[in-house]
């Protein structure tokens, strides 16, 4: 796909924008965090070096990504999501993502208008799932800046317990994989529920960004039922590979054959 044409279909969504009473999003794995930046934060890397060493402190390496991601706060990710929240923060919006790194919040999207439900770095729970209590994290990650920062080694920390069986706490989402315990977004997915119910009749306009099919049933196949029912729907579905439209959205779908991050980064400000 030719940038002319790439040109000429973000006319027409920022057009579908404006028109629409609903916009509704979905974000997918080309926004997952890879962690490259953190070579810019030399405490970090320290304390990754200090794991290649000791192999007993790989426990560790969790928590240090949790502290990147709390102190990266620029880069491409967060780039795209600010370019995205111009675009649609005049909207009623909704915005469900299957990433769990929390970059989304780093720009200013109503929290209320966020479904994460393949979790986040929030909160602990139990790596054993013996209950589904959760717990915040952020105590634990302020320990683990000291550890870091007083320079008196990882070695210094110890692994956060359950209070109910003792088993390692582990981060609520989906990298729990069989032991993820869902309790912590249905209050925001009922939210969600709530809100798609009030499309139907409304002119919608679907944004389904970077989705690919790892995990189809949360937002690739949802969406285009939501796109397929609602007459008023339009559909722009933007990927670097997986861009193509089903034949029976053909009438409603656009396809842009680009990574949603450099998209929203080149043309999204406009």
């Amino acid at each position: 796909m030719d940038e002319m044409e790439i040109v000429e279909r973000h006319k027409l969504l920022l057009e579908k924008i404006a028109d629409a009473d609903m916009v509704l999003i979905g974000i997918g794995e080309e926004f997952n965090e890879d962690f490259g930046d953190i070579v810019r934060f030399p405490h970090l890397m320290s304390a990754l070096e200090e794991v290649d060493i000791n192999q007993m402190l790989e426990w560790t390496v969790p928590f240090l990504e949790h502290r990147f991601l709390m102190e990266h706060n620029d880069g491409r990710l967060v780039e795209a999501y600010q370019n995205l929240y111009g675009m649609i923060k005049e909207k009623d919006y909704f915005v469900i993502t299957t990433c769990i790194d929390e970059n989304i919040k780093k720009a200013a999207f109503d929290r209320e208008r966020l479904v994460e439900p393949c979790g986040n770095y929030e909160m602990f729970q139990c790596g054993d799932k013996c209950c589904s209590d959760l717990y915040p994290s952020k105590e634990f990650s302020d320990l683990v800046k000291q550890a870091i920062l007083d320079k008196v080694g990882l070695d210094s920390l110890e692994i956060p317990k359950c209070p109910g069986c003792g088993k390692p706490l582990t981060y609520n989402n989906i990298l729990c994989e069989q032991n993820y315990i869902e309790d912590g977004y249905q209050k925001q997915w009922e939210k969600y529920t709530k809100w798609l119910q009030r499309t139907l009749n409304k002119k919608l306009c679907i944004l389904e960004l970077g989705v690919e099919l790892n995990l189809p049933n949360i937002i690739r196949w949802p969406f285009e039922k939501v796109a397929f029912y609602n007459q008023k729907a339009s559909f722009f579905r933007i990927n670097a590979s997986l861009y193509q439209m089903t034949e029976e959205l053909s009438d409603k779908g656009i396809s842009i054959g680009m990574n949603a991050v450099e998209y929203l980064r080149e043309f999204g400000h406009s």
